[in-house]
């Protein structure tokens, strides 16, 4: 229930945060399959919140399992459709819990569900791709080995800019990797190799910097910006000071506007109100 309020409300937030996005490759997402996103990762969380938002059904996100210590917020983020996934600079003796969560992502995957992870293992605001982890062959690979018919689907989530609001966006779903390229199906270290190689190729042609939408659209947002200007200053002072340094500015910037703006509008409404 909080997944779906926040996926209409958030999809509705977000049209004061982006001037323009254009998605190619949405058919290539099966309708009622399963499914990994197997994405590139240039903005922190925002990344998931779009796919989440701009993507049918839902999506289970795989996020750094350090944000899972404590166990209100671990109850919270699995209410969010998030399960914690862990690199070995968050400690060796976290990597067996690893094996709990490919044992839930499965589960999801036999019952017809998608799941989202980031293939770099890090994230940085980049422009070209970082080299690939071997998460995303092991998930993979591991579900097809237990008879999971389980489609990948390379994706990219491209940004004009990282540090602004009125951004424009490209989404790039690829053709899925499937099992039958793969002659024989196990986690080995050769379908590792071959698995991440046909991944780096398809997120590489995904990666995009072809920002040439339409100008009217891009018109349309200025009335909203000019309405928001207060707000949009303010916060872009407040989030820049805090994020320095950091990649968390655009999703800092979009969580405080989820809780800003219906205060804005109820000012403005008090406002009009009081006048009238």
């Amino acid at each position: 229930m909080l997944y779906r309020f926040l996926k209409v409300y958030v999809g509705f937030i977000l049209k004061f945060f982006i001037k323009d996005i254009k998605i190619t490759g949405k058919e290539n997402i099966p309708k009622d399959g399963a499914v990994i996103f197997a994405a590139f990762h240039p903005n922190s969380f925002l990344d998931a919140i779009l796919l989440d938002c701009l993507v049918d059904r839902p999506i289970w996100s795989l996020a750094r399992g350090d944000a899972f210590k404590r166990e209100w917020v671990k109850n919270l983020l699995t209410k969010l459709y998030m399960m914690p996934i862990y690199r070995i600079s968050e400690g060796k003796e976290n990597l067996d819990k690893n094996d709990e969560t490919f044992d839930k992502c499965s589960q999801v995957f036999r019952e017809k569900g998608q799941v989202l992870i980031f293939s770099e293992g890090l994230c940085k605001n980049q422009t070209e791709l970082l080299p690939l982890k071997k998460g995303t062959a092991r998930l993979a690979l591991q579900s097809w080995d237990e008879g999971i018919d389980v489609s990948v689907i390379p994706t990219a989530l491209n940004y004009d800019q990282f540090t602004s609001i009125g951004k424009t966006i490209i989404l790039n779903f690829e053709e899925p990797i499937t099992k039958d390229e793969f002659e024989e199906i196990g986690v080995s270290g050769a379908n590792v190799v071959k698995f991440n190689q046909k991944l780096k190729n398809k997120l590489e042609n995904a990666v995009s910097r072809d920002f040439s939408f339409s100008t009217w659209r891009r018109l349309l947002y200025y009335p909203l910006y000019l309405l928001h200007c207060p707000v949009y200053g303010l916060l872009r002072i407040f989030v820049r000071s805090k994020t320095r340094g950091t990649v968390f500015f655009d999703s800092i910037y979009l969580a405080l506007l989820i809780i800003v703006l219906p205060l804005y509008w109820l000012l403005i409404g008090t406002v009009l109100y009081s006048l009238c």
